[in-house]
């Protein structure tokens, strides 16, 4: 089994990152190696012809893919899942698609080798252009109950993973994050989930932490990686 992690799928937007010749090395993984997308996967949203065309075509891919949730998600789709249990934590499955698995908040697994904490969410910078109940959806920041869970299962492992998997980042990673996107201060305000991140970062023990959301690549430091369009092996 190989881990492997990358930043946001949009749906159709950003998918071509995974083709044969964008990403060669996919093509010699099998069902038993995992990709993980940090957030912002993104389908499926409206049921259209297209988005199930892409769905089709990345379950035929030869690995199984595993999403950790963003901001831009369907969540009432998600709401309606089957939850069942992979890999020491609860996931959820496609029903029609069974090689692309949600990673659940606050849930601790052991992908080969690998312990790894997920836990997705984050704040749309831009709900002033969105659509509640349709293009955005309150529940893109996890509840207190979920923080709670992810707390109670890291509990139960010590505080010791070795990796953390999450849509964004701690509020002290912040702009670090927003520098490497070239956004500057200001655009993305501090949200409970930064600050939950903040508390994470004192307590976890932790050897690497990936994240999304911000649209670039960029390694932070030591052990922050902030991941977009590219996809890299893990441990």
């Amino acid at each position: 089994m190989s881990v492997w992690v990358t930043g946001d799928v949009h749906g159709s937007i950003d998918i071509g990152k995974l083709s044969g010749r964008r990403w060669p090395e996919g093509k010699g993984l099998t069902r038993d190696d995992l990709l993980v997308v940090c957030g912002d996967f993104g389908m499926p949203w409206d049921g259209s012809n297209e988005e199930r065309y892409w769905l089709d075509w990345l379950a035929g891919r030869p690995w199984t893919t595993l999403f950790v949730d963003g901001n831009h998600e369907c969540f009432p789709y998600l709401a309606d899942l089957p939850v069942t249990e992979r890999w020491g934590g609860r996931v959820q499955v496609y029903p029609e698609w069974p090689s692309i698995v949600h990673l659940m908040r606050g849930e601790v697994y052991q992908l080969g080798d690998l312990r790894v904490f997920a836990m997705g969410g984050a704040s749309s910078h831009d709900k002033e252009w969105r659509v509640e109940g349709w293009s955005w959806f309150p529940e893109e920041l996890p509840s207190f109950e979920e923080l709670e869970r992810g707390e109670k299962n890291l509990d139960a492992v010590g505080w010791d993973v070795d990796l953390v998997v999450s849509h964004c980042c701690s509020s002290r990673m912040l702009p670090a994050a927003l520098g490497a996107a070239g956004v500057g201060g200001g655009r993305e305000g501090r949200d409970r989930l930064n600050e939950w991140f903040d508390a994470l970062e004192d307590r976890l023990s932790y050897r690497q932490w990936y994240f999304g959301h911000y649209h670039a690549d960029e390694r932070l430091d030591e052990r922050h990686c902030l991941i977009y369009r590219d996809i890299v092996r893990v441990g």
